[in-house]
Formats: structure tokens, sequence, C-alpha cells
């Protein structure tokens, strides 16, 4: 090879490592200042997520907001109005999915719909190309395609203004009280605007939807090929459910990404954990600080909530019962002031629907009182007497629980051991009920177990009589001996 081809190859090489260097320095919008968390902000601990402050969070505005309470649970300017940028896409779903049961239906991607501001996120779909409203929807919330978004709207309201009209109606519906919308994809426009507050309610309704959840929590999605496409794969534009990037969260549902100059980088996200839904909104953080601010206040969230079922709080403070009648060799039971106790059973829990699961969620302070007070929530019925014998496996009785915001829940008492009865030992009235049964004669055999107390009783009867009789018969005695006074004549 000689000096010329050697150069050529360097020089070949040097272009291949600058230009996307140079292209990643050009998609950065010079509009846009990276906003930073300010320089004495405390380092954030990792293992003590709930001391999470204010300043350890970059985004000019944001919001955590608990999704059954509707509570908030940390805020920052969480009012001042700002730009949306494609989070906006989350109304924009939330509509068309509200309006069309039918994903599969077809679309057309007009040539309004293409026609889009110079450097604008697409799928891309063609001009002309009919594909289905599934793949829309994905497209314009995975790969934030603004035609795809346009499209949507061009489908369900039949033009874009009239679709943003529903957009704005719907916001008013749910309670936004500063928000007003001028397109359906977040295309920069001055009076385009809302609040992390009125997001968080628009993402809390779209939760509500079965489809939006499993769209934006799919990783990637493969669209269907057309006349004017190949199949082809696309990727979510949010870190957090990617698992192959340092920003994957393992608690997120998934969300909606944003990003105009104006607009900064801006992130609505949902999370799960052991029954707590969070929603967390960013509005103008830096291009890789909007993850970790995400993160952070779900962490923190997640430590003001609690789950707790049914069987761990029961398991805490068994019932235990002290039985009659048991045989004098009963190794028994550990009772609470640490001594054994004969004739003790702990007995345990389980759900007559295990099919049913029940979770007490809230926060913390309301689990624990629940859970200190525990009787207040419950009703036992008893099926059989405290009393040996007693087979383990044996269902004792029912435990029925009342959650505040579910159907009762019912529980057999199971015993947990065996627990034989002495030899002398009385009949229980389940025994005795049981000999009657299976007794064929007109009268049950002779027990002075059973007919002892109704004897007892009939003697106590008669000789209450008896000495009755006595005292009558006495008092009639006393009074004839009374001498009667002599009739006596005068003149």
């Amino acid at each position: 090879m000689d000096r010329k081809s050697v150069w050529a190859a360097a020089a070949a090489l040097l272009l291949a490592f600058l230009l996307p260097l140079c292209a990643a320095f050009a998609e950065e919008d010079p509009g846009f200042v990276d906003p930073t968390r300010p320089p004495n902000a405390p380092e954030y601990d990792t293992k003590r997520p709930e001391d999470l402050q204010e300043d350890q969070i970059v985004a000019s505005s944001f919001i955590l907001m608990e999704r059954e309470s509707g509570d908030i649970l940390m805020s920052r300017n969480e009012e001042n109005l700002m730009y949306p940028a494609s989070t906006t896409k989350i109304m924009t779903a939330l509509i068309a999915l509200q309006f069309c049961d039918d994903l599969d239906t077809q679309l057309t991607i007009s040539e309004t719909a293409n026609t889009l501001e110079e450097g604008a996120s697409v799928v891309p779909f063609k001009t002309g190309e009919t594909v289905t409203l599934r793949d829309a929807l994905y497209g314009m919330m995975l790969k934030s395609g603004n035609e795809a978004a346009n499209a949507v709207a061009e489908f369900v309201a039949g033009d874009i203004d009239s679709f943003v009209s529903l957009m704005n109606e719907t916001a008013a519906a749910l309670g936004c009280t500063s928000t007003h919308f001028v397109n359906p994809n977040g295309l920069h426009n001055d009076v385009h605007y809302t609040t992390a507050h009125d997001l968080a309610r628009i993402m809390d309704a779209a939760m509500d939807n079965e489809d939006f959840r499993t769209i934006i929590s799919t990783p990637t999605w493969t669209l269907s090929s057309t006349d004017m496409n190949p199949a082809r794969q696309i990727t979510n534009s949010n870190a957090h459910i990617l698992k192959d990037n340092n920003y994957y969260y393992r608690y997120s549902i998934g969300g909606k990404t944003g990003f105009t100059s104006q607009a900064g980088y801006c992130l609505v996200e949902a999370a799960e954990k052991d029954g707590t839904e969070l929603i967390a909104v960013i509005m103008y953080s830096g291009k890789y600080s909007r993850w970790p601010d995400t993160s952070r206040l779900f962490s923190k969230g997640f430590t003001m909530y609690k789950s707790i079922t049914p069987e761990e709080i029961y398991a805490q403070n068994p019932t235990r019962l002290q039985l009659s009648g048991f045989a004098e060799d009963d190794v028994g039971e550990i009772s609470d002031d640490g001594t054994r106790t004969r004739g003790l059973l702990t007995l345990r829990i389980e759900a007559v629907d295990p099919s049913r699961k029940v979770v007490i969620t809230g926060a913390v302070d309301d689990v624990d009182a629940i859970a200190a007070d525990y009787e207040s929530y419950t009703n036992t019925t008893w099926l059989v007497e405290a009393r040996a014998p007693v087979t383990a496996g044996e269902v004792m009785g029912v435990l029925t629980f009342y959650p505040s915001d579910q159907e009762p829940a019912k529980y057999n008492l199971v015993a947990t051991r065996s627990v034989a009865a002495r030899d002398n030992a009385p009949p229980t009235l389940d025994e005795i009920q049981r000999r009657v049964e299976e007794d064929d004669s007109l009268f049950p055999p002779f027990s002075l177990d059973w007919a002892l107390p109704p004897i007892l009783l009939a003697a106590a009867v008669l000789f209450g009589l008896f000495k009755a009789r006595r005292l009558l018969f006495r008092r009639r005695r006393r009074k004839a001996k009374i001498p009667q006074p002599k009739k006596r004549y005068y003149t």
C-alpha cells in the first residue's frame, strides 16, 4: 500500500470518528440551557431515599403524587406554567383510546399530518401510508412520532383543530386549571402550556386505561409491514423501562418523554411497588438528570407507603385457644408468658377463596394503625367447641376481615396440631349430636353424663315442693291452735 492510500485510510477513519461526535453536539439545541443542581446541594444517599431534599432534584418544576388518594408527596413549582413538549401525547392517547375500541382499525397518514417543522421527531410514516391505529399509537408513544400524533387526531375528530378542542375540554373535565393545548403532539407554541400538577391529573386518568398501560410499558414494538414500509422495530424512548442501560428502574410502569429547547427535558411516568402506584412529573430538567430526578422521587414516595396482607398481620398475633378435656400427656405450647401450657392450641389462617389476594395498602401510619387494631376489622365465627379432641388441619372457625375499600374476606381458622382428649372426658355437644343421629332406637342410650343433670334438677324441684308443703302445713296448724274468744252476754 502506497503512502497516499495510507493517508486516505487514516482520513476516512478520522472522519468516521468525528461525524458521530459532531452529530451529537448538533443534536443539542443551542437555545436550551441544561439546568444543574445547586452547588451546595447535599450528596444524595441511595441507602436513605426517605431523606431526599428538593435541592437534590434538578427539574425546575416537579410533582410526586400517590394515585389512589391523589396526595402530593413532594413538589416544587407544581402550579407554574410550563411547556409540556411531547408529554402532550399522553392526552392524545387518552382521548384516542376513549373514542376508539378497535385498535386494529386502519387510518391513513395525510399530507397535513406529515407536514412538520424541521427536526421534529417522527416514526417515520410516509404520506399516504395506511397503518393500524395500534401502530400509530405505539409510534406516537414509544418513538414520539409527531406525524403519528397528528394522524391519530385527524382519525378521531376529523381534523386537528376539532381534536384540540376535545383535548381542552377533557383537560377541564379532569380538573386541570392551568392547561391550554393548541396541537396534539407538543411541538412548541407560546400558548401551548400546562403545569406539573395538571399533567399528573392527565396521567392519572390515562393510567385507568389498560391499553394505555400496555403501550407505555412496552420496551420495543414491531410495526406491521405496509405497502410503503417493511415490518420494523421501534424502541421506547423511556430509559427507565429498558433493562440494557444504566437508568433502568425496576418499579417503572412506563411514561412519556419530551423535549424542546423551551420545555427542556421532561418526563411523566408511573411506577408501582407492593400495590402502591405513584406518578412523577419532571419539567425542564437536564438531558440525563431527568432519569435520576424521577427515580429519586419514586424511591422517596415508596418509603412513605407500605402494603401488608391480612395473613401477615395475623401472623404477628395469631389466635390461641385454651382447650378443655385434653389428655394428661399433652405437651402443650409456649404461652405468652414463656411457660409451657398444656391444652394450648395455635390456629393458622387459610383463605376460603385462595384465588383472591387481599392487600392493605396505604400510608405507613395508616397501615400500622390497622395492624395494631386488627380485631376491630375482624369477626370470628366458631364452628366447634374449644375442647379436645382436635385433629391437625381441622377447621375450628371462620375469621372475616372487613377492609375499608374492599369486599369482606373470609379465612378458615385451622388447628396447627392434634390434641387428644383424656379418657374420662365428657362428650362434646358435637359428639352427643353425632351419637343421637347414628342411633336408630327411639330412646337414646342411658348415660350418666347426660342423665345426671336432669335427675338433679328434678330432685331439687321435688325437694323444694316438699319443703314448701311442710311450711304451709305448719302455718295452718299454728293458726288452728289460737284460742277463740268466748261470747258473753250482759244484762
